[in-house]
């Protein structure tokens, strides 16, 4: 989920940003629900999670240090917030009980469909 080390973003790679962002939340969130439903083995749980967080992390940083023109400030704006939230879900899904992977799931999937209202309205 990178844009380089921030630049100016236009609506187009905005929008990419975006879509990638959907693409971790929705993935974390099947992860916590195969992880709750005993589909996944510990072990899974906790290095997919990792990965996913990695690359989250990676797309946090290059949207906090982005630019874009002001009228797409908001949803940079907004799309780093989710950003934050979601790499601190994936950070804690690995080593949750079940309960708290459910509730990341919840969370996750939430995620993932705020961020794709997000790209909607870039295109």
């Amino acid at each position: 989920m990178g844009c380089g080390s921030g630049g100016k973003l236009s609506a187009n790679a905005l929008s990419k940003q975006a879509e990638s962002l959907q693409s971790l939340a929705a993935e974390g969130g099947l992860l916590a629900e195969d992880a709750v439903s005993g589909k996944t083995t510990r072990i899974f749980t906790r290095e997919h999670s990792s990965y996913l967080f990695k690359a989250a992390s990676q797309g946090e940083s290059s949207l906090q240090s982005a630019k874009t023109e002001p009228a797409l400030e908001p949803k940079l704006r907004e799309l780093t917030v989710l950003a934050r939230r979601v790499s601190a879900d994936l950070d804690r899904l690995g080593g949750a009980s079940k309960e708290e992977q459910r509730t990341l799931g919840r969370e996750l999937q939430a995620a993932a469909q705020v961020t794709k209202k997000i790209d909607e309205g870039l295109k």
